[in-house]
């Protein structure tokens, strides 16, 4: 994302977990959660944990 600066790396939580920061995450517009109604990114988890199988 242009114009947004990277977390020092000893802060930066979301890419220690995930392996990439937060506005990295690709999205499917069309794929909701049909538990928590949120979107599934491109590995097919949602917000409450994979229920989006």
């Amino acid at each position: 994302m242009a114009g947004v600066e990277a977390l020092p790396a000893e802060i930066d939580d979301h890419r220690k977990l995930f392996g990439k920061e937060p506005w990295e995450v690709v999205y499917d517009p069309r794929d909701y959660c049909i538990i928590c109604n949120t979107r599934v990114d491109e590995y097919g988890y949602c917000a409450c944990g994979g229920a989006a199988d």
